[in-house]
C-alpha cells in the first residue's frame, strides 16, 4: 500500500487542512471536526483487480456526503468499507447503522450518507466498480445502508479475507488478481445482513442468467464445457454461477445437457441432415459417448434417435 497522508509529518496547525483534501481521493466528501484538541490522521492506498481500497485512520470527525459532493464526484462506484477500530455511527438510505469492529457496510455513492466517528477510528474503505455490483443481481435497497457483521457467518469470513487483502503487500498478491477480488466481491454477495437475514438476488439477475445462457449456446458444441469455463467467460466465479442459475429450477448441467439433446433432436427430423450419421450428430452437439446420448434423448423423448428418424416420411 502506498501511504499518501501521514498527518505527523505536519504541523499541527495544517493536519486537519490537508486531511480534508486527502481524504476526497478516497471519495468526494465533506468532513468537520467534532474536538478542539490535536489531530491526526493517516491514508493508505492499494489496489486489486478492479477494487481500489484505502485504510483510513482519523481522529474523531464528522463525515456527510451531500449532494454537492457527489455532484464534484465522476466515480459512481458503490463503497463497502469494513470497520476497524473505534466508536462509529453511519446513517445511510435513512437506516442508522451503529457498528462493532470488523462489521461492513456498503453505500452507494450517488447517494447521500453521513458518517460520526466520536473516537479515533480506523476503516477500511474500497470501491466496487457499480457494474461489477450490478452484474451480481445485488439491489441497492436489500445491500446498502445495512450491517454486514464480521463476528459471524458468511459475511464475518468475507470480513476476514477483505482485510487480509488490504494487509498484504503488492508483491505478495497473486497475479490472479480479477479473479480474487470477483470471488470476494461474490461472498459478499451473499453475506447476511446482521439480524442474520440472507439478502436476496435483486431484478438484475435475470440479465446474469441471460449472459450464462448465451455464453453456454456459443460453446454448447464443445465437449469439455464446464461450469468453470462459462464462469470464467462471463467474468463470475463457480459458486455463484450456480447460485444465481438455481434461480431458475434446474442446474446449469441439466439446462446445457437439454438444450444439446433438442439441438440433437431438431437436426435428426431436418431432412438436410439425413446424410449424417446419427453418432456425428451428437458430437457435434457436445456428447461425447454416443450411448450415453441414445440413453438420454431416449428418457426424454421416449424413442430413441433412430426411431425419431424413421418415424420421418
Amino acid at each position: 500500500m502506498q501511504t499518501i497522508l501521514d498527518t505527523e509529518l505536519l504541523t499541527p496547525g495544517r493536519r486537519f487542512e490537508v486531511f480534508q483534501r486527502a481524504v476526497c481521493r478516497v471519495a468526494e466528501i465533506s468532513v468537520r471536526r467534532t474536538a478542539t484538541d490535536g489531530f491526526n490522521a493517516k491514508i493508505k492506498q492499494g489496489k486489486v483487480g478492479f477494487l481500489e481500497y484505502s485504510l483510513v485512520d482519523y481522529d474523531s470527525v464528522s463525515i456527510e456526503r451531500g449532494p454537492a459532493d457527489i455532484a464534484r464526484d465522476r466515480q459512481t462506484d458503490f463503497l463497502l468499507a469494513v470497520h476497524l477500530d473505534g466508536r462509529v455511527h453511519m446513517k445511510h438510505l435513512d437506516r442508522e447503522m451503529p457498528l462493532q469492529q470488523g462489521d461492513f457496510t456498503i453505500v452507494d455513492s450517488t447517494l447521500p450518507y453521513r458518517i460520526e466517528a466520536n473516537s479515533a477510528a480506523r476503516r477500511l474503505v474500497m470501491r466496487v466498480p457499480r457494474h461489477e455490483f450490478m452484474l451480481r443481481g445485488l439491489g441497492i435497497d436489500a445491500m446498502c445502508g445495512r450491517v454486514f457483521s464480521g463476528a459471524r457467518g458468511t459475511s464475518g469470513l468475507a470480513s476476514r479475507l477483505l482485510q487480509a487483502l488490504a494487509a498484504e503487500t503488492p508483491e505478495q498478491i497473486p497475479p490472479i488478481g480479477h479473479s480474487l477480488t470477483s470471488a470476494l466481491l461474490d461472498l459478499v454477495s451473499e453475506s447476511e445482513t446482521q439480524d442474520g437475514s440472507a439478502v436476496p438476488l435483486g431484478r438484475s439477475h435475470d440479465h446474469l442468467i441471460r449472459r450464462i445462457r448465451t455464453m453456454a449456446l456459443a460453446h454448447l458444441s464443445d465437449p469439455d464445457l464446464s461450469a468453470s469455463r462459462i464462469a470464467e467467460l462471463v467474468g463470475i466465479s463457480v459458486r455463484y454461477l450456480h447460485r444465481v442459475f438455481a434461480a431458475t429450477g434446474t442446474t446449469l448441467h441439466k439446462w446445457i445437457e437439454d438444450e444439446r439433446l433438442e439441438r440433437a433432436r431438431c437436426q435428426l427430423l431436418n431432412l438436410n441432415q439425413r446424410h449424417r450419421s446419427i453418432q456425428e450428430i451428437a458430437f457435434s452437439c457436445g456428447f461425447k459417448d454416443a450411448s450415453y446420448f441414445g440413453r438420454r434423448f431416449l428418457r426424454k423423448y421416449g424413442a430413441t434417435p433412430s426411431q425419431l428418424r424413421r418415424r420421418q416420411p
